[in-house]
């Protein structure tokens, strides 16, 4: 309650709704995961390869507070405890020109543009003199390749290039880990255990596959092996019980 979600307004739960209605059992609803750099009070998610090529989060102190290479879970939780329960994704002109999907987010307005730090921060309303300070301080974390405060292990650049960009960010629900209960051959199971017959599922409406966390790799793999065996397995049902 409460969240935004990256997912498509179109997905109201209702494949849930309809297998729950004829017994067919779920398993951890109460599990989702966060993305942390969701545009603010927005459903656009702004891809974590900004971070991984050295864009910084600050809060509205103007100070890092994460690692920003942490888990999901770990870096959500940690910018829904700042202040206004969010924080700034900062980057400079150099990640920009080797991300390009950077362009489409500047486009679109999502992103505040400064000439300068200090332009920056007085558009993002926050003290300057502390954002340039920790913009300084982490650039000579860059240099030493040692992060002394948050211990990141990836320090690909510093952020010294003008002109410099800010987007608001907070967390959102990317990936629901709960769903139906299915069998290796993705049919549908009953609290029992017994099966549907005639009812397959795969992908995200299923629930026990990722438990309490999931890697995007292995939903990749999981939509893709559950979805043929459910789609070849529902062929077969359908031949066979004409």
């Amino acid at each position: 309650k409460g969240f935004g979600s990256t997912n498509s307004p179109a997905i109201t739960g209702e494949g849930i709704k309809m297998v729950n209605s004829v017994g067919g059992a779920l398993v951890d609803m109460n599990e989702i995961q966060t993305h942390p750099t969701v545009v603010h009070n927005n459903t656009t998610m702004i891809t974590e390869a900004v971070r991984g090529e050295g864009a910084i989060l600050v809060n509205r102190e103007g100070k890092r507070f994460i690692n920003e290479l942490e888990t999901r879970d770990v870096v959500s939780k940690a910018e829904l405890e700042q202040t206004g329960k969010s924080a700034f994704l900062i980057f400079d002109q150099s990640i920009r020109e080797n991300l390009g999907a950077i362009n489409g987010y500047v486009k679109r307005g999502l992103a505040v543009e400064g000439a300068t730090l200090e332009e920056l921060a007085k558009k993002m309303g926050i003290n300057v003199n502390t954002l340039v300070k920790t913009m300084e301080t982490y650039n000579g974390y860059v240099k030493a390749g040692t992060d002394k405060d948050f211990a990141k292990n990836a320090l690909p650049r510093e952020l010294s290039k003008a002109p410099f960009y800010a987007i608001e960010v907070s967390p959102a629900v990317h990936h629901t880990m709960g769903g139906v209960r299915i069998n290796t051959k993705a049919q549908v199971l009953t609290a029992d255990g017994k099966v549907i017959p005639g009812l397959y599922a795969a992908g995200e409406i299923t629930g026990g596959v990722h438990g309490a966390n999931r890697i995007g790799g292995n939903a990749v793999t999981d939509i893709t092996v559950y979805g043929k065996t459910a789609g070849e397995n529902a062929a077969d049902f359908a031949k066979t019980s004409k």
